[in-house]
């Protein structure tokens, strides 16, 4: 069983989308966990745009890496460009994977804009997880 942590600035919604789609496609092969560098509660509009393609991350809690730093992972998967360069050093060498996604709710945008962008990040999201499952952890056959 491989051993996934996500991380982003909050924890609260990209980190959380991610964790969600990446346990589903790797269900049975990966644990998967998430952890930001300031945890807040987790972004509602994110669980509901998660929610609208029947992936329920609504018990989902923020928490924060410091949590993680003793736990060996296989894969580091870091969602913001700006994190990059204070990620910490974990135990057991795992593969870094640096990706770069928009923290929505720190934009400024309408009702409508709001949930497009949510809506985009979670599709995008789902396609880093299904491409990241099938090329690292469970190749389509």
């Amino acid at each position: 069983m491989k051993r996934i942590l996500v991380i982003s600035k909050h924890n609260a919604c990209r980190s959380q989308m991610a964790e969600g789609w990446l346990a589903y496609y790797g269900k049975g092969v990966a644990e998967v966990f998430s952890a930001g560098f300031t945890p807040t509660a987790l972004d509602l509009k994110a669980a509901n745009a998660m929610m609208d393609a029947v992936i329920d991350i609504t018990r989902y809690k923020s928490k924060g890496l410091t949590e993680f730093m003793e736990q060996k992972f296989d894969y580091i998967i870091c969602l913001d460009s700006e994190m990059e360069s204070i990620l910490p050093e974990f135990i057991g060498n795992p593969s870094v994977v640096k990706l770069d996604y928009p923290n929505i709710n720190e934009q400024n945008l309408t009702e409508a804009q709001a949930k497009e962008a949510y809506n985009t990040l979670r599709d995008d999201l789902e396609n880093m997880a299904f491409d990241f499952v099938h090329e690292f952890i469970k190749p389509l056959y």
